[in-house]
C-alpha cells in the first residue's frame, strides 16, 4: 500500500485530529454505534474496569496486549480508552493514533496490512498521515496479530517510548513469547476479554427465573453484543452472525477460499467427547490429521477452542447451523450444555 493511501486509512480511523471532531467522533463511530444499539451493561463495565489503568493517563515506554475471540468487545474497548483520553485537556489528540492493522472491505471482506505498512505506521506515522506533536505517542494498533512480524514492531515502540496498546483476536504462543523477548522487562501486560459464563449472566439477572435464563444463554451464548441481541430482538441478529463468521474464517482458514469452516466447527462439535481429537475429525472431514491438526490449533489460537473442553461458547455450537443452514442443524441445548466450556 502507498504512503498516501494509507495516510486515507488512519486519517478514516482518526477523526480527532481535527479540532472540530475531537468531542463529537464518539457520536458516530461504528462500533460505538453499534454497542450503543445493543449493549450489554455488565460486559463494558467489565472491560473498562479491565483497562482503567490505560485511561488514567499516559504510561509511556509500555505495551498492553488485549486479547480475546471474535465479538468479545476488544475494538470498543479500546475506543474507550481513546474517547477518555482525547477527552482529557491535558491530551494533545494528535499524538493518539489508531491503527487498524485489519481492514474490512465494502462486500464484508477481512485484509490485512501487509508488514512493510504496519511498520511504517507504527515506527514512523507521520510519513503516513499523523499530524506532528510533541512527546511519545500512544499508539492503538487494532487486530494485530494477523500481520507478520507484529511482536517487533510493538517493542520498538516501546523502546523509543511511546505507549502502545494493541488488540488481537488471534494469538500464537510463539508471538507471544517473542514479544516478551523483545519488550523492556516489566514493560508488558496481558489483558484477556472472555465471553460471559453461565453465572455471570445469571449474577447480572438475579430475579429472572433460572430455568429460563440457562435456555436462553445455551442459545445465545456469552458474546456481549449476542446477549443484548437476544435481548431486544429475540434472537442473535444475520449481521453478528456474519461478522463472527467472516472473523474466524480469517483467523482459521487465513482468507483462503473452500476452507470448510462450518463443516470444522460442525465436526468439533459432533465428535467432542472428553477432549477434542484430531483422528476422528479428519476421517469425517476428508482430511489428513496433520492437516486437522492445524486447523484445531488455529481454533485454539483464535480462542474459540479449548481442547479439553470444546468450544469455548454455546453460539459456536449453533454458528455452523446459522452460516449454512441447508447442510446443518443446530444441536441439541443438552450437547451445547454437555460441551461448552
Amino acid at each position: 500500500m502507498r504512503n498516501s493511501e494509507l495516510a486515507r486509512v488512519l486519517r478514516a480511523a482518526n477523526p480527532w485530529w481535527s479540532r472540530r471532531r475531537r468531542a463529537t467522533w464518539v457520536l458516530d463511530d461504528d462500533e460505538l454505534a453499534t454497542r450503543a444499539r445493543h449493549e450489554w451493561a455488565p460486559a463494558t463495565a467489565g472491560a473498562r474496569a479491565a483497562l482503567a489503568p490505560l485511561a488514567d493517563g499516559p504510561l509511556p515506554g509500555t505495551v498492553t496486549l488485549v486479547v480475546g475471540p471474535r465479538g468479545v468487545g476488544k475494538t470498543t474497548a479500546v475506543k474507550d480508552v481513546v474517547a477518555h483520553l482525547v477527552a482529557d485537556p491535558a491530551t494533545d489528540p494528535r499524538c493518539v493514533v489508531l491503527v487498524p492493522a485489519q481492514l474490512t472491505d465494502a462486500d464484508g471482506t477481512l485484509t490485512d496490512l501487509e508488514p512493510s505498512d504496519l511498520a511504517t505506521a507504527v515506527r514512523t506515522p507521520t510519513r503516513t498521515g499523523a499530524p506532528a506533536c510533541d512527546g511519545p505517542r500512544v499508539l492503538v494498533v487494532d487486530e494485530v496479530g494477523a500481520v507478520a512480524g507484529w511482536p517487533r514492531v510493538l517493542a520498538d515502540a516501546a523502546r523509543r517510548g511511546d505507549q502502545v496498546v494493541a488488540t488481537t483476536s488471534v494469538l500464537d504462543p510463539d508471538d507471544l513469547a517473542a514479544l516478551e523477548a523483545a519488550c523492556p522487562a516489566g514493560s508488558l501486560t496481558v489483558r484477556r476479554l472472555q465471553p460471559a459464563s453461565l453465572s455471570e449472566v445469571l449474577g447480572a439477572r438475579p430475579t429472572d427465573d433460572v430455568g429460563d435464563v440457562r435456555a436462553a444463554y445455551l442459545r445465545h451464548g456469552g458474546l456481549p453484543r449476542a446477549v443484548a441481541e437476544h435481548r431486544d430482538l429475540g434472537d442473535v441478529s444475520p449481521e453478528l452472525v456474519a461478522a463472527l463468521a467472516a472473523g474466524l474464517h480469517r483467523d482459521v482458514c487465513r482468507g483462503v477460499d473452500g476452507c470448510p469452516l462450518d463443516l470444522l466447527l460442525s465436526s468439533v462439535c459432533a465428535t467432542t467427547d472428553r477432549f477434542v481429537e484430531p483422528e476422528p475429525l479428519a476421517r469425517l472431514l476428508g482430511l489428513s490429521t496433520p492437516e486437522v491438526g492445524r486447523l484445531l490449533a488455529r481454533l485454539e489460537h483464535a480462542h474459540v477452542l479449548d481442547p479439553r473442553r470444546g468450544l469455548v461458547d454455546p453460539l459456536l455450537h449453533r454458528l455452523p447451523s446459522l452460516i449454512a443452514p441447508e447442510r446443518h442443524v443446530a444441536p441439541t441445548a443438552q450437547h451445547i450444555a454437555t460441551f461448552s466450556h
